[in-house]
């Protein structure tokens, strides 16, 4: 039903890999139909430290609650508590502070993906050989962008396309976008950091999907192309595919 590859690298630039990710696959409790992506802020310490605690965290929240106050309800609560968990360590930790984390997730539930997000980091949506974006980024640059004030290929955004406007662990409270996608066979949902999109465009990104039959090999060439366009952050790609009546595989 699921099929599904991730990787991860630290690029060319940086000199340690702050992304972290998470499959659960295949189906089963909540946190087995699971799939996080989380890039990572606040220097070499923190933000390793940040992105692998929320990766780890969520999934263990969704196993103590369950289902019993319903799907969507218990994703949400596992998120705004392991945002505030991860804002008390910062506090109180001295060398942790100021530190934080991007966060994209998907859940699927066999009809739809359900998709929460936090930052900069992105979901994708492949279907009828269309891409589209489905979550919108948490930044500065991509907020005027919307309010139409300013253009992606202006100098002051690629300046400043780093700064987001949300991050778990920044304040106690987080508010987290969600957004409901029906399943439909043959999808491809592309979870990512911004070492991805930042390197290649959606119209690179949406060819190789379309290009490469197998999610190992198309997961395999995003990493590459990124790294062969500066390879400027770390690259953090997870991409699952729906088939009706097929068996998930890693």
């Amino acid at each position: 039903m699921l099929r599904y590859a991730a990787r991860t690298d630290v690029g060319l630039v940086r000199q340690n890999n702050e992304d972290s990710f998470y499959t659960g696959c295949p189906l089963g409790g909540l946190e087995n139909n699971l799939f996080i992506v989380a890039d990572g802020m606040g220097g070499h310490k923190g933000g390793e430290y940040a992105s692998r605690f929320v990766v780890r965290r969520i999934p263990v929240r969704l196993k103590e609650t369950g289902r019993k106050n319903g799907v969507m309800n218990a994703l949400r609560e596992a998120v705004e508590s392991t945002n505030k968990d991860l804002n008390q360590i910062s506090r109180e930790e001295e060398s942790l502070q100021g530190m934080g984390s991007t966060l994209v997730m998907a859940y699927f539930n066999k009809t739809e993906w359900i998709v929460i997000n936090v930052g900069d980091s992105r979901a994708y949506l492949l279907e009828d050989g269309e891409l589209r974006q489905i979550t919108l980024d948490h930044s500065w640059v991509e907020e005027m962008v919307r309010q139409g004030v300013l253009e992606r290929d202006d100098p002051m955004y690629l300046a400043n396309r780093n700064k987001i406007t949300r991050a778990m662990g920044s304040e106690p409270v987080v508010e987290e976008d969600v957004f409901l996608v029906p399943a439909a066979s043959g999808q491809r949902l592309l979870l990512c950091s911004d070492g991805l999109h930042g390197m290649l465009s959606d119209d690179e990104i949406a060819a190789v999907l379309r290009e490469e039959e197998d999610v190992d090999r198309a997961a395999s060439r995003l990493l590459r192309l990124a790294m062969e366009a500066g390879g400027q952050d770390n690259i953090t790609i997870l991409l699952a595919e729906y088939r009706d009546g097929t068996e998930s595989e890693e």
